[in-house]
């Protein structure tokens, strides 16, 4: 299901509307020219969503399964970070999703709120609630907002309570 649902995303998409939005020729600048010195910061840092980025909050539980598939489908995807246990995915600011294309719950779009981002060190090893999940591809920041948007429909979906009713064998494929 999630590889249909993934393929029906790979359309071309129109320019994004906002001129910020446009990713740097050379991705080991992306980071950078997203959030300045918080990205190369030794401490954690309060940064700004709405203005270069927005952010989208995925539960762990959700997070690892999504990202590893945008990994094996080669599809975009870049930063992310975690905190308190909810996965962060840095998307263009206004990532331009229909406003039929909601984002699933639990999952929460965040635009025009400051965040805090991890140190640039910040391992999942040093037991910190705040640290990065993955900063590759090297400074690359961006994930492509339609294939998480796809991946996240996906991985949280449920049957509807009609087609649980009596299957001893879990939902229908």
């Amino acid at each position: 299901m999630l590889s249909a649902l993934i393929r029906a995303t790979k359309v071309s998409t129109p320019a994004l509307p906002h001129p910020r939005t446009a990713c740097p020729t050379e991705s080991a600048e992306e980071g950078y020219a997203l959030l300045g010195q918080a990205w190369r910061s030794s401490t954690p840092t309060p940064v700004l969503t709405g203005q270069d980025f927005d952010l989208v909050r995925v539960p762990a539980a959700h997070g690892r399964p999504v990202l590893d598939y945008l990994r094996r489908g080669g599809l975009r995807r870049g930063a992310v970070f975690t905190d308190h246990g909810a996965w962060h995915f840095f998307v263009p600011v206004e990532s331009g999703l229909p406003p039929e294309m909601d984002w699933p719950e639990p999952v929460t779009y965040l635009s025009g709120q400051q965040v805090t981002i991890p140190p640039r060190g910040a391992r999942a090893g040093d037991s910190t609630p705040l640290h990065w999940i993955t900063r590759e591809p090297p400074g690359q920041i961006l994930t492509a907002p339609i294939p998480l948007w796809a991946a996240l429909r996906a991985a949280v979906a449920t049957p509807p309570r009609s087609a649980t009713v009596g299957a001893a064998h879990g939902p229908l494929a």
